[in-house]
């Protein structure tokens, strides 16, 4: 089934990292034909922490800081919708962000989140306000740390074969559909130990390892044809990395070189719904590329 992509919504505090995810989500709708919802969601209880850095006497004459705030969001919007012919819908929400922007998404069935890393782009790592909203999204989550809305050329999705990193593969085609795609399936070395462990010999081991390897292959390939029936240009290719999962991949990423990683969100269950896995965590943290997470 072919999926579509219906609402992108962007988030911004008005930071370079939030205008590079801006432009990122302007490109994305540009390209799906469908509307720009802008977000900014202002933190009252940060707002009121900072206000003894302010001057007294302006917080008594110019207008409330949330005035203010909203007029900027219009302002952004109307240039934007003049700017890229589409349609952008300013929305301005009150508490803690990662809360208004899911609520927000919630009700209105977004495809997308579109959000810079931090609030400088390019800075390895992801803002606090990312990690919490990435814990247990409410649809795909758009990472975006490098400057410029240049279509994607290379993406590489983190594939292990289980169900989610399927699925985040094939939104990430579906997303990007003329990108060239690379699905990349870890081998990790450990394996060998534990036959070892298993009391096999170094004959069989080889020959289990094969097999395994033969295995990842064919699944690989069959995912590869199933994905390129939703590509306008299928440039889909897969390998087996033979390294450690967080490293081989980070490695990898950097070696194509990759403007996008793509992984799953493999929380499961009310313990580890509100968790992110430890390869999502560590492909946002180390790598330089925008990172897609797809629950």
């Amino acid at each position: 089934m072919v999926m579509s992509i219906r609402r992108v919504v962007a988030t911004t505090d008005f930071s370079p990292g939030a205008s590079a995810a801006v432009e990122r989500a302007v490109q994305l709708a540009q390209a799906h034909g469908v509307a720009l919802h802008l977000m900014h969601a202002f933190d009252v209880d940060a707002w009121h922490s900072l206000r003894s850095v302010f001057d007294l006497h302006r917080l008594t004459t110019d207008p409330p800081q949330d005035v203010h705030t909203q007029q900027r969001l219009a302002d952004l919007a109307a240039a934007l919708a003049a700017r890229s012919g589409l349609e952008v819908e300013a929305h301005f929400g009150v508490g803690a962000p990662e809360k208004v922007i899911d609520a927000y998404v919630r009700a209105n069935k977004a495809s997308l989140i579109v959000v810079g890393s931090r609030a400088e782009p390019g800075v390895i790592g992801v803002g606090g306000t990312v990690s919490k909203l990435v814990r247990s999204p409410a649809c795909p989550v758009l990472i975006v740390r490098q400057s410029g809305a240049r279509p994607y050329d290379k993406v590489m999705s983190a594939v292990d074969l289980r169900e989610v990193s399927v699925r985040a593969a094939g939104f990430a085609v579906a997303l990007l559909p003329s990108a060239h795609h690379h699905l990349a399936f870890a081998m990790d070395p450990a394996l060998d130990r534990a036959l070892w462990l298993g009391k096999l010999g170094q004959d069989d081991a080889a020959e289990l390892r094969e097999s395994v390897r033969t295995r990842a292959n064919r699944a690989l390939q069959q995912l590869v044809l199933g994905l390129a029936a939703q590509a306008r240009h299928p440039i889909i290719v897969a390998e087996v990395v033979d390294d450690v999962p967080a490293r081989g991949l980070v490695v990898r990423a950097w070696s194509l070189p990759a403007d996008c990683v793509v992984v799953g969100h493999h929380g499961q269950g009310p313990i580890e719904e509100s968790l992110l896995g430890n390869m999502a965590q560590h492909l946002m943290h180390h790598t330089t590329s925008d990172v897609l997470v797809v629950p």
